[in-house]
């Protein structure tokens, strides 16, 4: 099946004024002081994938130093995702499945069969696994190999992100028949949907933070950056310095936002609390072979 283009150019509702945080954008790698001591050397892997010039995906460990580089079974990856387990999950478009690796991806542990169907992003919640599709979003209960259940809209044109809140319900964004975007919610990651009211930007990639707040990218020309929810209303940008923002991800602790900035070809570490950058990843990375993705995970080195 051959990919639609996304949408790029989509009405975006009024109200999308900069209410951004201050960050500064570095112009090298760097781990910045954090609170007046260094960024520690942290158990936590951080991930990403490529799929430009080559098809992989790199593992870095939490202070941006390359740990290994994956490429046998991926065929274009375009998202990732990490279980508290430490667990990866790849969404491997052009294969139609979601490769799941052990800690540190040192091993692949198991394919999920996206039943014919063509992964653009992934999230994981506990061990149920939820992917965003060309045409709707599949699930996968714990232990399973094939989608377990599939959600939808009948008036979706084409999946972008799919995630979960911290009660485990599931939220997923499209782009619709009339070129707008739309984010649905699945409570308890099923029956129908329920429309999200936006009121800023147009949601692609997002992510639920501790308190159960949304943030998410825009894919929208008028009002790029990253936003922030109150629950899933009241939605400001707070985050507009990024180049084209992509894909976001909590640390496992939610002191850090990852974004995946494939403009600048770089990876970010933002102190939520701060607002700051405090680490840039580009090894390996440039925009002409982007990052597709971002999300750390903990385990040993």
């Amino acid at each position: 099946m051959k990919r639609l283009a996304m949408v790029l150019v989509l009405a975006t509702v009024a109200g999308c004024g900069s209410n951004r945080t201050g960050a500064t954008l570095p112009s090298e790698p760097l781990a910045l002081m954090r609170s007046g001591t260094t960024t520690p050397a942290k158990h936590e892997f951080v991930f990403t994938c490529q799929s430009a010039l080559a098809y992989e995906c790199r593992v870095y460990n939490g202070d941006g130093l390359l740990l290994r580089t994956k490429k046998k079974e991926l065929v274009d990856p375009r998202a990732v995702a990490a279980g508290g387990d430490g667990l990866l999950y790849v969404a491997n478009e052009g294969a139609r499945n979601v490769l799941v690796y052990t800690a540190g991806a040192r091993k692949l542990l198991r394919a999920l069969d996206d039943g014919g169907n063509v992964p653009l992003d992934v999230a994981v919640f506990g061990q149920t696994v939820v992917t965003s599709n060309l045409h709707n979003a599949t699930v996968f209960l714990p232990g399973a190999t094939k989608p377990s259940r599939t959600l939808t809209d009948q008036n979706v044109l084409q999946g972008s992100g799919v995630a979960f809140d911290p009660s485990g319900n599931c939220f997923w964004s499209f782009t619709n028949e009339q070129s707008m975007a739309q984010m649905d919610e699945f409570t308890g990651c099923k029956g129908k949907p329920i429309a999200v009211p936006i009121s800023a930007g147009s949601p692609q990639s997002m992510a639920f933070d501790g308190k159960g707040n949304l943030w998410y990218t825009s894919l929208s020309t008028r009002g790029p950056g990253v936003y922030r929810c109150t629950g899933t209303s009241g939605c400001q940008i707070v985050y507009d310095e990024f180049a084209n923002p992509s894909n976001i991800n909590f640390s496992r602790d939610f002191r850090d936002l990852w974004v995946n900035d494939p403009g600048s070809g770089s990876l970010y570490e933002v102190d939520v609390a701060s607002g700051k950058i405090v680490q840039r990843i580009t090894a390996g990375l440039t925009s002409a072979n982007p990052p597709a993705g971002v999300a750390s995970a903990p385990g040993p080195l």
